[in-house]
């Protein structure tokens, strides 16, 4: 029976690209320009004022209350994108400090992620995701005083090249998906290791995290509705040594209304772990109290991620579409390493390696296609790619301006 339990809140959201990208076709500009050309920071937010006031506030006072009201029994982990954290500090700055609360008393641990929430670590050179991943671990260091060990990648995409450059990087542990293709019939509750060194393998149970992240309001699942007490024996009857579970954070009055009693759910679950004597520790409390019991072997050829049922990189890279701007995009990275004075161009360059711009151009149906479209911005993942295809022409047309002046 699991007495151990390891939460996950990922806290991401994208700057969204302005729809109307024309002018910036038929108009002079200068590298500054550029942030403000392409992305639009009226609807971004528009956006992150609205989550904060859905979810990140509500979602952390409630958190800081009740953790501390059990004093330190229950700690939560947090992964942030530098992206995120950037429109907060920018427009919401009241949730940076809530967090700060969190963190500093010791509640919560903050893992890190590649600043810009990108694909990166799938490139063939590793050099621009390691420093995505060095830059947000300078982020983390600055706003929260703090120096992780614990890695997660973006949308937790995962294979054994990842895990090593992770592992010589310094990090003690990397959360990723329970994949059961991978696992074989082997429990995801436990700890794992890869092939290639001895870091910790956190392995998200996704059949209990979805029964909160998409589930808990769904009228149709046979389990509805789902209750704190109920869900709590569901994790200890599991087999294995510790139940991981992991989602976003804006499961929690976003995605799932206030109205439908997440909140409520989320509070009454910390009591009852409490009340029936299950730890519920940091990623770096695991490390130190589990050994890997096994090896989980994921090759680069067979990456796998935990979006949509495929669990692999087909949520951003499984169309035509997708690869074509994917690949467009990867193709400037070293041109713009090149340029002088470039600072501007490579921050527009990044920002557009932010995963949800290829997410929202998928051609998937059926139940990943409908998640796909609740993102979707734009209207239409026609409208995704033209309006990424753009904004890439827009980048380009600087670097040729750039080029052409040496």
């Amino acid at each position: 029976m699991v007495k151990y339990v390891v939460i996950l809140f990922e806290v991401h959201q994208p700057y969204r690209l302005k729809t109307d990208l024309v002018s910036g076709l038929i108009n002079n500009f200068s590298s500054r320009d550029l942030r403000d050309l392409i992305f639009d920071e009226g609807l971004n937010s528009t956006v992150i004022k609205k989550v904060s006031s859905r979810c990140y506030i509500p979602t952390t006072k409630l958190l800081i209350e009740t953790l501390k009201s059990v004093r330190g029994s229950v700690k939560i982990n947090f992964s942030f994108s530098g992206v995120v954290l950037e429109q907060l500090m920018r427009y919401v700055p009241e949730v940076i400090e809530l967090f700060k609360d969190l963190i500093n008393s010791e509640l919560a641990e903050v893992v890190v992620e590649p600043y810009y929430h990108s694909l990166t670590s799938v490139y063939e050179d590793p050099r621009e995701f390691i420093t995505q991943v060095n830059l947000q671990v300078g982020l983390i260091k600055e706003l929260f005083g703090v120096v992780p060990n614990v890695f997660v990648n973006t949308e937790m995409i995962y294979n054994n090249t990842i895990a090593s450059i992770v592992s010589d990087l310094g990090f003690k542990a990397v959360f990723t998906e329970g994949v059961e293709r991978v696992l074989k019939g082997r429990s995801p509750n436990h700890v794992y290791s890869p092939p290639t060194s001895t870091i910790h393998l956190f392995l998200r149970n996704y059949r209990l995290s979805d029964d909160v992240a998409f589930r808990f309001t769904n009228r149709s699942w046979d389990q509805y509705p789902l209750f704190a007490d109920k869900y709590l024996d569901w994790i200890m009857k599991s087999p294995g040594d510790l139940v991981v579970l992991a989602m976003d954070y804006e499961t929690f009055g976003e995605h799932q209304s206030v109205e439908s009693g997440i909140l409520e759910f989320l509070k009454h679950l910390i009591m009852f772990m409490v009340k029936n004597g299950v730890e519920v520790l940091t990623a770096s409390e695991a490390v130190k109290m589990f050994k890997p019991v096994d090896v989980y072997d994921v090759p680069p050829e067979n990456t796998i991620s935990w979006a949509d049922v495929e669990k692999d990189l087909s949520a951003w890279l499984g169309c035509e579409e997708q690869l074509t701007v994917f690949n467009r995009h990867k193709s400037l990275w070293r041109v713009i390493n090149e340029l002088d004075d470039n600072d501007d161009l490579i921050s527009v360059w990044r920002y557009l390696s932010t995963s949800d711009h290829y997410y929202y151009i998928s051609s998937k149906g059926e139940s990943s296609g409908e998640v796909h479209k609740y993102f979707l911005p734009y209207g239409s993942r026609i409208n995704a790619y033209c309006i990424l295809n753009t904004a890439l022409t827009i980048l380009e047309l600087r670097m040729l301006g750039l080029l052409n002046s040496w």
